[in-house]
């Protein structure tokens, strides 16, 4: 494993790091498709602009970004971040993109999600993690539903994608909520 920082059944996390910056990954931010529900894919994304990118996040304190690996070899299929750290609020939004279609439907997500918010709540100490995804992905939505997120909201045609502006529903879980389900599973 290259540096695991957080380890699940499939997959592990670790810090994203300019090594990671490969075509695939550059790919993966100008596919229609992988970003279906996020805002990339909407100006063309290069070897310079991701590199920024990752050099910005390593060095700050309000966002953590980790490379998403395929434990079998390593490869990195995606990213999973906390974004907007607050930490007086104690609250971060979360963000994945699972990049490499061929890793799709195997609950990789899932597992991302578990280990951030296990992660979020007991190292980071957060009271509030929240994300959103466009109301048409309906595998994201089940995927904060498994994880015991609440709905919370809907923030009506902010996303413009293909054309046509869409709804986005914002998810969120609260510390005493995660306590509550992982004493529940015990």
């Amino acid at each position: 494993m290259k540096n695991p920082f957080l380890t699940g059944k499939k997959i592990y996390l670790s810090p994203l790091t300019k090594e990671d910056i490969t075509a695939d990954y550059i790919h993966w931010l100008n596919d229609k498709e992988v970003c279906a529900g996020n805002s990339h894919a909407t100006f063309p994304n290069n070897y310079m602009k991701t590199l920024s990118y990752v050099e910005s996040v390593s060095n700050s304190t309000k966002d953590l970004v980790f490379a998403v690996r395929w434990k079998k070899n390593d490869l990195h299929i995606g990213n999973a971040s906390f974004q907007d750290i607050n930490l007086i609020n104690r609250s971060a939004e979360m963000a994945i993109i699972l990049g490499n279609k061929n890793y799709w439907n195997k609950g990789i997500s899932t597992e991302i999600l578990s280990l951030f918010i296990e992660y979020g709540f007991d190292t980071l100490n957060l009271h509030r993690i929240t994300t959103g995804t466009p109301v048409t992905n309906k595998g994201a939505i089940r995927i904060c539903e498994k994880n015991g997120m609440q709905k919370e909201g809907l923030l009506r045609e902010v996303l413009f994608k293909n054309g046509k502006y869409l709804d986005v529903v914002i998810f969120s879980i609260l510390s005493r909520e995660y306590k509550a389900l992982k004493n529940k599973i015990k």
